[in-house]
């Protein structure tokens, strides 16, 4: 993913920018931009006041094609408080248009410990570009500056662009990616920091996203807008294309497939439940779920709740019943899960911080379930307990006791270190590791004979 790829999130909303964020909704899509794109002067009052409803507003939004940038207009009909939120101090607004596909991989950042920001938006000076793609331009930001009240400061790296250059770009999203192509948002450009804050050349003032989340919050009561959170937080549902990609090898693919449509079968079960990611963010203590070096940006990525969804139905298997929110606090005494978005196994990365992860609440000999990127590797496969393994943990057992000695607490080692305490496993030993326990003769039969006996397999591997 490279800067030019912010141009999908970036929409030209009247003589302005605007940027295209997914909630947590699956009805309507949201665009983030300034509020006095939306206000008129009195020139009897001299107060800014809003345009009229039934007002229209063109919106232009760009899509890729594989060769190039191509727009198309929508028309936006202006009703307050009904599809127009505005803030009531800060140069914020949320329009809520009818749901379009393929933004769920935009999120809301609030650090900006990660470099590479750009100010994004369709700048006045290129207003007479003959395509809707070439009046498109970013501007990267150097640094972070100052802020005042209800906007903030940051310098770009050309320092030399003036007033009418920015222009335009009012509106327009302060953003940056990653290389898993996830877009952030920290704010919004406004030219009223120009106005209120007398810029120099090569600065520009900008909103926080804090105040949209103020938005939300002002309108989320009477369910006219829903948090900014990606929409697959809502059900395990818009999971379901990516689960079960297993990666054995060329030989088992046809195993492989059997097992996964095996598998998936099960899946709308889950994705029927009240057992909503969502809902396991807001049960449990999002440090619960999360390994120590990371933190809660973690539990918006995708992946790991695809991993989530495939872990739920592999319990169902084994425990031959739906679980559902109710229940799921008994199942996280037996179980845990923690995801690393890395290339290499699990363990081999993260053996010396896994037993750092917070465990509270889980029972003696419970399962702990791991996964990254890859299936497991090496010795540390099937369901073990590390007195089982030859590998030499008393370091870490070590680290663990004086760690706790300078916390003050003094509990009894032998019952209390996690890799005593709790059995590990890869998710992989119920997916490609499956397979090769399975008699040949399995992969023959009907779906329906197949799943005792996967399930008196899976039973035999957690018992």
């Amino acid at each position: 993913m490279s800067a030019n790829d912010l141009k999908k999130h970036t929409v030209k909303v009247g003589s302005g920018s605007g940027c295209v964020f997914q909630p947590m909704d699956d009805e309507s899509t949201y665009i983030l931009t300034a509020k006095h794109l939306f206000q008129l002067k009195n020139e009897e009052t001299n107060e800014q006041e809003y345009i009229e409803d039934g007002t229209h507003v063109s919106i232009t939004f760009l899509e890729f094609d594989g060769n190039s940038w191509n727009s198309t207009v929508d028309t936006f009909t202006m009703g307050f408080e009904e599809n127009f939120f505005p803030h009531p101090e800060a140069d914020a607004a949320i329009l809520k248009i009818p749901y379009r596909q393929g933004y769920d991989n935009i999120h809301l950042r609030k650090n900006r410990v990660q470099s590479d920001f750009h100010l994004c938006g369709f700048p006045g000076n290129l207003r007479n570009q003959p395509t809707v793609s070439a009046q498109y331009d970013s501007e990267e930001i150097r640094d972070f500056l100052q802020s005042d009240d209800y906007f903030e400061i940051a310098q770009l790296e050309n320092p030399i662009l003036n007033y009418s250059e920015i222009e335009g770009y009012s509106g327009g999203g302060i953003m940056t990616f990653d290389d898993s192509s996830n877009v952030f948002v920290i704010g919004i450009q406004s030219r009223m920091a120009k106005e209120k804050l007398n810029l120099d050349f090569g600065k520009i003032g900008f909103v926080s996203i804090r105040y949209f989340e103020e938005i939300i919050e002002t309108y989320k009561t009477e369910g006219k807008l829903l948090e900014l959170l990606p929409l697959f937080l809502k059900s395990f549902g818009f999971l379901s294309e990516g689960i079960f990609n297993m990666n054995s090898g060329p030989l088992e693919k046809d195993r492989e497939e059997f097992l996964a449509t095996l598998l998936v079968s099960k899946a709308g079960e889950v994705a029927n439940s009240n057992l909503t990611p969502k809902a396991i963010r807001d049960f449990i203590d999002e440090k619960l779920l999360l390994m120590s070096h990371q933190d809660g940006w973690h539990l918006k990525r995708k992946k790991i709740w695809a991993l989530w969804f495939e872990l739920l139905i592999i319990l169902s298997v084994i425990k031959r019943r739906e679980h559902s929110l109710d229940d799921f606090k008994n199942i996280f005494k037996k179980f845990r899960f923690f995801y690393s978005d890395i290339n290499t196994d699990f363990f081999g990365r993260h053996l010396q911080d896994l037993y750092k992860a917070d465990f509270n609440g889980l029972e003696t000999n419970g399962l702990v379930v791991v996964a990254s990127n890859v299936k497991a590797q090496g010795s540390l496969r099937g369901v073990f307990k590390f007195d089982k393994i030859p590998i030499n943990i008393k370091e870490f057992r070590n680290d663990f006791i004086r760690q706790k000695a300078l916390d003050g607490i003094f509990i009894n080692m032998a019952s209390s270190f996690p890799y005593d305490k709790y059995r590990f496993t890869n998710i992989s030993t119920f997916k490609e590791e499956m397979i090769d326990v399975l008699d040949s003769e399995f992969f023959e039969l009907p779906i329906e004979n197949c799943l005792p006996i996967l399930t008196t397999e899976y039973e035999r591997l957690i018992s």
